[in-house]
């Protein structure tokens, strides 16, 4: 090959070379969390509650439990609460077989077929949670094991929440490329958490006492977390 066309070789591929655009940065990838809160009034208060019944007769102890359960639902009808708000959280039988020992063991056990329900009533007329407590009491359930205040409906709560969060979370990337000399160009991924729904909750035993029941509710907290991969650029 002559050194002419060497040299014209070497020249084309030195003009190839530099026309060549430099290869493009990938974006900065800035990784935030945002969270954002409310604090709202609570317009529902839910209590919950537990029957036990024992017998040596599994169809008694049933027969027992439903009678008393027929009262607490006739109580709180009289309370105008909606048959619909009081739900079946759950309902087992277990039997305990008595030792075959003479005699028997000192402090022993309740021996026999013990039916267990546990139910949950919704108090839409919040004020009237004392009054719920006080009937179920009288009607004869064995525990009461919660009185939670919260929100009927929190969807709108948490949609505004979320859009704190979304805020909160632009405004500490925006912060860092700001502080690194970058500009926010874009959004890679979002990812959300729903925060800790926090009611008032009051536990307490159930006992019979000639004065009404009466709560405080405090206020609920709704709040909800965001992670966002934001892309930036110098």
């Amino acid at each position: 090959m002559s050194k002419a066309i060497i040299g014209l070789t070497i020249a084309l591929l030195l003009g190839t070379s530099a026309a060549a655009p430099a290869a493009q940065q990938p974006p900065t990838e800035i990784v935030v969390t945002g969270t954002g809160s409310l604090t709202m009034q609570p317009n529902i208060a839910t209590v919950s509650a537990a029957i036990s019944t024992t017998s040596a007769s599994s169809t008694e102890a049933a027969s027992e439990n439903n009678a008393i359960y027929g009262r607490v639902v006739a109580s709180l009808s009289s309370l105008k609460i909606a048959r619909d708000d009081i739900a079946l959280q759950s309902y087992r039988i277990s039997y305990n077989p008595k030792p075959k020992v003479v005699p028997a063991p000192p402090n022993a056990e309740i021996y026999g077929y013990t039916v267990w329900r546990t139910f949950a009533v919704k108090v839409r007329a919040m004020n009237d949670a004392g009054s719920v407590v006080d009937a179920l009491t009288h009607a004869g359930v064995t525990q009461i094991y919660n009185v939670a205040f919260g929100l009927a409906d929190d969807k709108a709560a948490r949609a505004k929440a979320l859009t704190l969060a979304v805020e909160d979370a632009r405004g500490k990337a925006t912060a860092l490329a700001s502080a690194s000399h970058l500009h926010l160009t874009g959004i890679k991924s979002i990812s959300t958490e729903q925060g800790a729904f926090a009611p008032l909750a009051v536990r307490t035993m159930a006992a019979v006492s000639p004065v009404a029941t009466q709560f405080d509710p405090s206020s609920v907290n709704v709040s909800v977390s965001v992670s966002i991969v934001y892309l930036a650029a110098p």
